[in-house]
């Protein structure tokens, strides 16, 4: 297995996004214009896009032709369809997006505790994908995987509960689009015990989202950093980075990173 997988070297870098809006939920929302600065980047340093063939030739310890960018989207924002795939396509690049099936199925207000009131106060953002724009993307080159049914907080279910909301979202999309292999963990979040269920019903590849330092690496844990309204240039270019990279995902990263929010009111 290569070392690539734990978003601390050239050959492969793992980026998550949420929603591309002007307006929408605090830190999981940048610009249209950020994010198109943030592509011409990319394109200028020579990336190029990563989907699961890549995962798949990582996992089998082999290289990559040059270095590669995992442009992935949690939880499957309409605006994923309507502003950010052309804009992608635009420059050469595809997202692997991971939605809920149940959302899907009729393009609901993403309305969980979490977003809540983010969603009451614009809920024409704050909506899923619909099947009609999933396939349709589908067809421009996004691939897609799964973000559970209801976007739980997974290492806080009992068993039984684990393996349906990973199992069930599984099989929803593989009837779907023909295939499952992906996962990202609602929040980021996950343990041994949420990987091993993950392997269990049969997903290949499935993502992280640590606050800080993520010692384990594997097919069932790949971490990522986040991408927000504050990745300006500079920013960003420092995530692209490796140094940068195994700073933000070692512990004096996170350490760093929570001083900083505190002084400045933010989030890490």
């Amino acid at each position: 297995m290569s070392r690539a997988l734990g978003n601390r070297s050239r050959q492969a870098v793992f980026l998550c996004y949420h929603s591309i809006a002007e307006r929408g939920a605090p830190y999981l929302a940048l610009s249209p214009d950020l994010f198109e600065r943030q592509l011409a980047m990319l394109r200028r340093l020579g990336y190029r896009s990563g989907g699961l063939a890549d995962l798949e030739r990582l996992a089998r310890g082999e290289r990559l032709p040059r270095p590669t960018v995992f442009l992935t989207f949690d939880d499957g924002f309409r605006d994923n369809f309507l502003v950010a795939q052309p804009m992608m396509a635009e420059y050469g690049f595809h997202p692997l997006i991971f939605v809920m099936p149940p959302f899907v199925d009729d393009g609901r207000g993403f309305d969980w505790p979490e977003l809540a009131d983010a969603h009451a106060e614009n809920p024409e953002l704050l909506r899923s994908l619909t099947w009609s724009e999933v396939e349709q993307m589908v067809d421009l080159g996004a691939e897609f995987g799964s973000h559970t049914l209801s976007h739980p907080h997974l290492c806080q279910l009992d068993d039984e509960r684990l393996a349906a909301e990973l199992r069930e979202s599984r099989r929803a999309i593989e009837e779907r689009l023909g295939a499952c292999e992906m996962l990202a963990y609602p929040f980021g979040e996950w343990n041994a015990r949420v990987a091993r269920v993950a392997g269990d019903v049969g997903y290949r590849f499935a993502f992280s989202l640590p606050q800080g330092h993520q010692r384990e690496i594997g097919p069932l844990c790949i971490p990522r950093l986040n991408v927000d309204f504050r990745d300006g240039p500079a920013r960003f270019f420092g995530k692209l980075r490796p140094s940068g990279r195994r700073l933000l995902l070692s512990r004096s990263g996170e350490r760093l990173r929570g001083i900083r929010s505190r002084a400045r009111g933010e989030q890490p």
